[in-house]
């Protein structure tokens, strides 16, 4: 596994991948609407029995909430492992107080750990990419209580 501060060094040599930029409550509040919004398309999804993109779409009410929470210390990202890194080194500076595990389910950056688990990314190209339409719907209802997780701890890292 890169280290965190290798990869974000790596990270912000180039502006495709992450940029630091000012601080944005709004924006960062925006991310959590569009985090709120995707948790409602995944619930009429699967009202509709569409579980593969209502998977898809929950990888996306998780991935807002990173996205808020960088949009409020001042990054931009265009690379989900740089997100993943600068949501650990918030950690690791003692910034947020967001437990490893909820990152851990969303993705990892060191992919020998989960041989046995997949992530919710692993879970979403699979099903993205894959020809696939059935869904474990034990998977889906583990993505539902992640965001549902991701979201509280969201809205309390945004209020501080």
């Amino acid at each position: 596994m890169p280290k965190i501060e290798e990869h974000l060094k790596w990270c912000l040599k180039d502006s495709r991948r992450l940029i630091k930029t000012k601080p944005d409550v709004t924006l960062a509040q925006q991310h959590l609407k569009k985090s709120e919004y995707n948790y409602g398309v995944v619930q009429t999804l699967e009202k509709l029995k569409v579980y593969d993109w209502a998977l898809n779409v929950g990888f996306y009410a998780v991935y807002h909430c990173f996205l808020a929470i960088l949009s409020k210390y001042g990054y931009e990202t265009r690379n989900q492992s740089c997100t993943i890194t600068v949501i650990l080194k918030l950690i690791e500076e003692g910034k947020i107080d967001l437990d490893k595990d909820l990152i851990s389910q969303f993705d990892t950056l060191e992919p020998e750990k989960n041989i046995t688990t997949s992530t919710i990314r692993e879970l979403r190209e699979a099903s993205t990419y894959g020809v696939e339409t059935s869904v474990d719907l034990k998977k889906l209802e583990t993505i539902k209580q992640l965001i549902v997780k991701v979201q509280r701890e969201t809205i309390k890292i945004l209020k501080k």
